[in-house]
Order: C-alpha cells, then sequence, then structure tokens
C-alpha cells in the first residue's frame, strides 16, 4: 500500500497510451469494459474461466459495451488489435513498457520487483492499463472486472478506493477459484512457498472484499471462503450467462483421428474436463478398474481435456497421459488434448449417444454442467455442490446419475447403470428456455451494475458542478432519458406552461428537469414551475428492492412505508423550484393552469390512465405541449399503445435522440371533449384496432426497442387473458428476433408462469 500510496501522492502519477496507439482508439465512447483475465476461450484452448470471459464479453459488446481485454500471465503481444468481433482491443501484460506511457515512478515500482514477486508486478501493469483507460475516456463509464485469482485486481482495487481511477468507474471481481480453495480441492496442505501463498490469498480475499462489486456464482465456493475468514455479505449472488449450444451439421467435416471415435461401434464413456487430480482422474479411474471385462468390452474410453503434470505425491514428473497408459494398459480407450473448449462439446455432440462423467470432487459453478447439461448425453455426476447449482440452473434432470464424490464404488456402480441402460432417452432444456434463463441473469447483471455506478456518485449538490462529468442518478430512468430531460428544461421549455412529472419515485426525473430549468437562461420565473406527483410508497411489486441493491437505499423499507422524506432530501438543493404533491394523482388532479411539458411514468392501470387524461390531458397547450411516456416501451403497460394510437392525430412522435424506453410526443391540436372524458378499457378496442396500435407503435420506435413494443403485445393478450393467442404472438415474436433481443419477453414469460401458470414455450 506505502508502494501505491507513493505513486498516488505524486504529482506525475498519470498513465496514458503512447500517442501510436492513442491514435488507434475513438475520441468518445459511452461505456468501456476492461475485462482483466489469465485466460480466454479462442486465444487459450481453456474453458472455464476462459468461456466465462469470452461469453461476458459478448454480452457486454451486444449492449454498446467498448469491450478491451486484457491477458495477464502471457507473454503474447497484441499491440490493441483484435479479431474477435466482440472485443474492441486485446493487450497483455506483458506489453505494458510498450503501450503505454508510464512516468519514472511507474518504472521504478515495476523494475523493484523480483521474480518471485510476479503477481505484484501483473497487479501493478493492470492498474496502469486501467488509469490509461480513465484518463483517456475521462467521462465514459468505466466497468472493470477481475477474477478474485492471484489477486490480479489488487491494486486497481486499492487505487479505485484511493480515488485514483474516478468516480465514474466501477471494479467488480468475480469469486472463480482462489489459491486457498484450490490448495483443499487438490488435497494439498503443504505449500512450498507458504509465503507467496499467503501473500496471495490475502491479495484474493482484499480484491473480493472491498471491491465495488463482489460477485459469487455458487453459493457452495461463497460458504468456502467464509470458512477462510472471508467477508461476503456484501456479495451477490449471480451465475454467469453461458453459451447456447447449438445442434452440429451433420455434415461437418472432422480430423480422421475423431472422425473413427464417432464411428465407433462402441459405448462412448466420455471423461469430461482438465486431466488432474483435482478433476477426480484418479477416482475416474479407479472406478474403470471395478468394473468387470464384460462392461469393459462394450464401451470405448474417451479423455477430453487439457494434459497437466501431475502434483499428487510420488507422481511427480507423470503427466495426465503417461498416468493414464500406466493405469489402462492395453484397454481400449483414446486421450484428446489439443482441442478448443467448443471443438470438445461439438465432438461430444456427435458421438452416438455418450455417456459423460463430470467427476471433480469439488467444483464451483462449473461451464461443463452448464455445456454437457444441454446436450442428449447420459451424465454421471459427482454430488457436490457446484455441480447440482449449474444443472438446477438450466433445470437438467433426465439421464444424469449422481455419485457420491470421491467414492470409486459409487461411480462404478454409476457407471454400471449408465452402460446397462444404454441407449436412453430423456428430455433436454430446451434452447429457448436456455436463452431465458441467459437472458434473466444478464438483466441482474445489468441492474447490479446500474446500481454500483449509482454508487459512485456524491451528494445530489454534485450535479451542480458543471466541471464533473454528468453521472446517472438513481432511479428507473437511464441515463439518456435523464439527460433529454435536463436538455429539453434548459433548452426547450419556454415558461408558457408548467411541467408536471407524474411519477418521481426517488427523483432521477425531477433531478433532471430542475437541472435543466435551474440553467435556462430564457425562463425569469422559476419557482415551482415543476409539479412533481408520486404516492411515495414503498411497493416490492414495482422492482423497487431490485432498483436499490447495492445502494445505501437497499433493506431500508418495506411494504407499505413512505420514502417520502428520502425524495425531499434528494431535491433539497432545489425545493424552491419544485412543487411536490404526495398521494393519488387520480384524486388530486389538476388545476394550476397549462401544462407545458406532462412527464408521464404513472401510467401503471386503466383507472390511471383514464385519470391523467381526464385530468391532465385538458390542460396542453396545442403545437407547444411536449408529452413524455416513459413505459411506452416498457412490455407491461400494453394500453399505453392502444390509447396513443387512438390519440395519434393530436398526439405526434417528435424526432428525438434515443432515449431508452421512453417516447415523446408533440400535442399538435385540441383533442375533442367526447375522447377526453371517456372512461377505457381492453374492450374499448377492436381485435383491428388492437394489431394497429402496435403496428403504429413499432414503427414509430427505434429498432432496438422493438422487441420490447411486441413484448407489450404479448402482454396485453396475457391481461386479457387470451393465453393461446398470448402463445401465438409469443412464437412469432421469438422467431423473428435474436436471442439477445429477448430482454422484456424474458419477464413476460416470468410474469405468465409465476401469476397465471402459463408456459409460453409450450
Amino acid at each position: 500500500m506505502d508502494k501505491l500510496l507513493s505513486i498516488i501522492n505524486s504529482n506525475n502519477f498519470e498513465v496514458s497510451f503512447k500517442q501510436t496507439r492513442k491514435d488507434k482508439l475513438p475520441p468518445v465512447v459511452t461505456r468501456i469494459a476492461l475485462l482483466v483475465t489469465t485466460e480466454y476461450e479462442g486465444i487459450f484452448r481453456n474453458g472455464g474461466i476462459g468461456t466465462y470471459y469470452r461469453t461476458l464479453s459478448e454480452r457486454l459488446a451486444a449492449e454498446d459495451f467498448y469491450v478491451v481485454l486484457l491477458l495477464c500471465q502471457s507473454q503474447k503481444k497484441f499491440d490493441g488489435e483484435s479479431t474477435i468481433p466482440a472485443v474492441k482491443h486485446i493487450f497483455s501484460t506483458s506489453e505494458c513498457m510498450d503501450v503505454l506511457e508510464l512516468q519514472p515512478t511507474h518504472l521504478a515500482i515495476l523494475s523493484q520487483l523480483q521474480d518471485g514477486e510476479w503477481v505484484d508486478y501483473e497487479s501493478y501493469c493492470a492498474l496502469f492499463f486501467a488509469q490509461a483507460i480513465a484518463s483517456t475516456f475521462p467521462n465514459t463509464y468505466t466497468y472493470i472486472e477481475f477474477p478474485e485469482m492471484l489477486g490480479l485486481g489488487y491494486r486497481t482495487v486499492q487505487a479505485k478506493r484511493s480515488r485514483v481511477l474516478g468516480e465514474n468507474c466501477v471494479v467488480a471481481v468475480t469469486l472463480h477459484s482462489g489459491q486457498e480453495w484450490l490448495q483443499e480441492a487438490h488435497a494439498s496442505y503443504t505449500h512450498s512457498h507458504p509465503d507467496w501463498f499467503w501473500q496471495t490469498s490475502h491479495y484474493e480475499q482484499y480484491s473480493f472484499e472491498q471491491a465495488d462489486l463482489a460477485f459469487f456464482l455458487s453459493h457452495f465456493l461463497k460458504e468456502k471462503v467464509e470458512k477462510y475468514g472471508w467477508k461476503t455479505s456484501h456479495a451477490l449472488h449471480l451465475p454467469y450467462c453461458f453459451s447456447v449450444i447449438e445442434q452440429p451439421l451433420k455434415t461437418i467435416t472432422l480430423r480422421n483421428d475423431l472422425q473413427r471415435l464417432v464411428d465407433q461401434d462402441k459405448i462412448p464413456l466420455v471423461f469430461f474436463g482438465r486431466l488432474e487430480e483435482r478433476k477426480g482422474l484418479f477416482t475416474f479411474l479407479e472406478a474403470i478398474e471395478l468394473l468387470e471385462s464384460n462392461i469393459i468390452e462394450k464401451v470405448h474410453i474417451i479423455f477430453l481435456g487439457k494434459n497437466v503434470e501431475l502434483q499428487a505425491e510420488g507422481l511427480q514428473g507423470l503427466d495426465s497421459q503417461q498416468y493414464i497408459k500406466q493405469k489402462l494398459g492395453s484397454n481400449c480407450y483414446t486421450i484428446v488434448t489439443d482441442l478448443f473448449s467448443q471443438e470438445a462439446i461439438r465432438l461430444v455432440n456427435l458421438l452416438r449417444c455418450a455417456i459423460v462423467c463430470l467427476t471433480s470432487s469439488q467444483e464451483n459453478f462449473p461451464h461443463t454442467a452448464l455445456e454437457m447439461g444441454q446436450l442428449p448425453v447420459s451424465l454421471i455426476v459427482s454430488d457436490t455442490g457446484g455441480f447440482r447449482e449449474t444443472l438446477n440452473l438450466i433445470e437438467r434432470t433426465g439421464g444424469v446419475r449422481w455419485f457420491i464424490p470421491e467414492n470409486v464404488r459409487s461411480l462404478a456402480q454409476a457407471m454400471i447403470q449408465a452402460i446397462s441402460a444404454y441407449p436412453e432417452k430423456f428430455g433436454v432444456p430446451m434452447r429457448e428456455f436456455l436463452h431465458f434463463v441467459n437472458q434473466r441473469l444478464l438483466n441482474q447483471r445489468f441492474e447490479y451494475m446500474k446500481q454500483a455506478f449509482c454508487q459512485t456518485a456524491t451528494s445530489p449538490t454534485s450535479y451542480l458542478d458543471k466541471s464533473e462529468p454528468r453521472r446517472w442518478i438513481l432511479g428507473m430512468t437511464s441515463i439518456d432519458e435523464q439527460l433529454f430531460l435536463e436538455n429539453y428544461a434548459q433548452n426547450e421549455y419556454s415558461g408558457r406552461g408548467e411541467i408536471v412529472e407524474l411519477g418521481c419515485w426517488f427523483g432521477s426525473s425531477t433531478i433532471s428537469l430542475v437541472m435543466g430549468l435551474e440553467a435556462n437562461s430564457c425562463v425569469t420565473n422559476k419557482n415551482q414551475r415543476i409539479h412533481a406527483y408520486d404516492i411515495f410508497i414503498w411497493c416490492s411489486l414495482a422492482n423497487m428492492p431490485q432498483s436499490v441493491i447495492g445502494t445505501s437505499l437497499e433493506g431500508k423499507y418495506k411494504d407499505g412505508d413512505s420514502f417520502l422524506d428520502e425524495y425531499l432530501e434528494r431535491i433539497n438543493p432545489w425545493s424552491h423550484l419544485i412543487h411536490v404533491h404526495p398521494g393519488d394523482l387520480a384524486e388530486i388532479g389538476w388545476q394550476q393552469g397549462e401544462i407545458e411539458c406532462l412527464f408521464i411514468d404513472a401510467m401503471k392501470s386503466w383507472e390511471l390512465t383514464n385519470s391523467i387524461i381526464k385530468n391532465f390531458f385538458p390542460y396542453l397547450i396545442p403545437e407547444v405541449s411536449l408529452v413524455i411516456h416513459q413505459d411506452f416501451a416498457h412490455y407491461y403497460t400494453s394500453w399505453i399503445h392502444l390509447i396513443m394510437s387512438r390519440l395519434r392525430e393530436y398526439l405526434v412522435p417528435i424526432e428525438h435522440l434515443f432515449i431508452y424506453s421512453s417516447r415523446a410526443f408533440r400535442y399538435v391540436k385540441p383533442i375533442p371533449n367526447e375522447l377526453l372524458q371517456n372512461s377505457y378499457s381492453f374492450d374499448s378496442f377492436s381485435e383491428t384496432e388492437i394489431e394497429a396500435a402496435f403496428d403504429y407503435s413499432l414503427e414509430i420506435t427505434p429498432k432496438k426497442m422493438q422487441p420490447n413494443i411486441l413484448a407489450a403485445k404479448v402482454m396485453h393478450f396475457i391481461h386479457i387473458k387470451n393465453f393461446e393467442k398470448a402463445k401465438l404472438e409469443f412464437k412469432e415474436s421469438t422467431a423473428q428476433l435474436d436471442y439477445l433481443e429477448w430482454m422484456e419477453l424474458a419477464d413476460v414469460q416470468k410474469i405468465a408462469k409465476m401469476y397465471y401458470s402459463i408456459d409460453l414455450l409450450s
């Protein structure tokens, strides 16, 4: 820490990219993700963590993150070049001095680190890359993720806590496989380098405990590290997104040796995983020795994984292949060690009804189970927490046999049962279901990230400091929506009518509007020109608890509590500009004169919709007023599309930048009184008008949000309990969308199951 503080306190601690590299970077990006890892599938053959980072990079890139990959413990130099579509730039820590403009202080630190301090060297290099990105993109939201392994994030986490990386940066650490657990899993309780072991373990623990975001994949490993003394109360459970295995083409061409395996007449019995003690190799081989010769004659044993040097006492100097040969002799087996993860999965998928063994004595959240669990293969699985959690996640139960971890006889018995039942028929998870699981996990990840970025912001008054980058304000509005409201109130609002906000929650839209109003040089009378309505009552069904995870408000309120005091505290710097209307807007109504801007985040039911139309729409100013529907592209409020289609002659969509789920309309001419005073319901609209309404909404919605409109249409038929029509619309929508576009459809499926016991996939 002293070394780091000496850097921080120096006047010359800034790190940047060298000019030749900087010239290849874009001048501005909206948000950036720096992923730091020792493994990445596609560059290395590793699965596991490498697959985790490949999948994470793809998901982040699909959400418009500018993804940069930093590889540790790699001597390969990339110079920022990438051939991976999801990754814009790849660097390795070994090229730190080649691509970064380091100060003498940084060079001195690196030069002092000896060979035995390579973990520190890697950790400092990762920090310097993080600093270079932060200085290159100072106004960009920056997400940095490390595994806890080796404490690679140690120096970066320290720097973040010391405010070196800026407030628009979030550092996350995910629990994968630290030193203490690896030693236990290998049954190794002595250390050849104890000082290094305990120092590295400390780095891992500190990184996990002090990161802005700490994720654990499985409860199994969380409970393990708690026994080692780690603090985990702040940690968030987040299983990772995984690749959905596509069925292989029958015409795929394999290498000759692999094709021979596919063509085998015998039953393929597959050991799938790194060929090492921790993955259960010894248990597997001993179980094979227990099988009778008539059983052995039926099978061809396939070892599919990386060849490694063995660490067990008495076996040093032997590698996996040598040991297997020593144990199995002339038995019928094949070892395949040179495939990338996806190639290995494809091979298993092509084998004739393979029996796959997953034999680790301990596992965190193994990709092997997520991958093999999707395939029509029989599974023999070690009954340990990590495997249970992964297979439960994807709801794989058919064709699975559990055995007692490290119990040779239990494993042999499971093998005999699987071979005797061969070939088996059973169901595997549907592809659509797997995509929904993935989307749900992705939604949760972005919710956690959103809250973490919120936590980095300081008090509300900091928003007045224009020298600071504009930060997201806690709420259910996006940064795009907040900037739109601020810009409108500053540059377009004339002051002719009032600004009315229906549904303000903790004030993200209020503060955005009031910041703009305060900066508006054309409006002189600003006192209480913003009117904020909300019932200010906590409601779990409105997604409130999920929206404050990771903030000081987490756990503060229970259903029925008032959060008015919190709202008033947040808007306090501008209280003279805001008139707050607590209570039911249907009862309070409006008698304050003309409305120039109506921001609606309260059309949550037909009752509220009718009240807003009757009580607020009559005060809109033709050719002037702006109506902004915050829930326009939300899946639940399907009635908004019916109403806005019915009123399309009077409320016309305007051209504006992408503002997430919101859509803005100009009030162009008075709405006839009979339309204003009508009491609308689903019955007010014919089938033809319903179809036309959603077609209209699709036309006026940015392509990126059109899947949300399709989800709202499905939800419409769920609301009216026409479940067969909902299933049909759901099937048609998923057929035309990429699975990365299913976010809101996944939520609709969840609601249909939870509240109506309807499976839209059936």
